[in-house]
């Protein structure tokens, strides 16, 4: 029995060391990784994935923050700010106008349809019948 344990470490060191050389290599490729990706790329659990990427941030190999695995910290930082630059950048969607919002009002005037402004209870308070109601309060 000890020594299918230690044939069984064996195995397990040699497949550990090949991964870690994998999720460096991939890490190192595309500048950032989560253990999802890695998990299907390698074929790996996630909980070894997790285990092998303390042992591999432990070694300075590869940096890790909750965004997933980095090459270094300076490229978590860079990616960071690349992630801000690009919110930023996002240009807002010109207005388009539904023609179902445009509304034709009693009095003639075409108005488009303004969620702030509420045309119709202010339509209401105009009415003669709102008007009684509001004199009788």
């Amino acid at each position: 029995m000890i020594a299918g344990g230690a044939y069984g470490k064996s195995i397990y060191t040699r497949r550990a060391g090949k991964i870690k050389g994998q999720v460096v290599e991939l890490v190192r490729q595309s500048g950032r990784e989560t253990l999802r990706q890695l998990e299907a790329k390698t074929g790996a659990t996630r909980y070894l994935l997790s285990v092998l990427a303390r042992e591999l941030v432990a070694s300075g190999d590869v940096y890790n923050s909750g965004y997933g695995l980095f090459p270094s910290e300076q490229a978590r930082k860079d990616w960071q700010n690349a992630r801000k630059k690009l919110s930023r950048e996002k240009v807002k969607k010109p207005v388009v106008v539904d023609p179902d919002l445009i509304w034709s009002l009693p009095d003639g005037e075409i108005r488009r349809y303004d969620r702030r402004l509420n045309i119709i209870c202010r339509e209401c308070r105009k009415s003669e019948a709102m008007q009684r109601v509001l004199a009788f309060y």
